[in-house]
C-alpha cells in the first residue's frame, strides 16, 4: 500500500493537539489504523452479532420498552439495513 503523504506547505500542527505523540500521517500510515478502513466483512456475509435496548421515542423523548433487539435472531427472520450516521 501506498504511504501517505501531507501536501507541500500543510500544516499538519494547525489540526493536531499539542500533546499529540503521532501527526496525521504517522496516524494515517499506522497499520492498525488502516485496517478500520478497510471492512471485514462483504455482501453476503454473517454480521457481527449484538443485542441492545429498544427505546421509544414517539413522544419526543426516551423511553425504555423492556424489549431487546438481537441483530441475529431479527436477520434469520427477514433482511436488517443497519444505518450509521453522526448528528453532531
Amino acid at each position: 500500500m501506498a504511504e501517505h503523504k501531507l501536501p507541500e506547505g500543510f500544516d499538519w500542527r494547525a489540526i493536531t493537539p499539542e500533546d499529540s505523540p503521532k501527526t496525521p500521517i504517522d496516524v494515517m500510515n499506522d497499520p492498525q489504523h488502516r485496517a478500520l478502513a478497510t471492512p471485514d466483512l462483504t455482501s453476503g456475509d454473517v454480521a457481527f452479532d449484538f443485542e441492545l435496548p429498544v427505546s421509544d421515542f414517539s413522544d419526543g423523548t426516551e423511553r425504555a420498552t423492556g424489549e431487546t433487539f438481537h441483530l441475529l435472531g431479527e436477520a434469520q427472520e427477514r433482511p436488517v439495513a443497519l444505518i450509521f450516521g453522526s448528528y453532531t
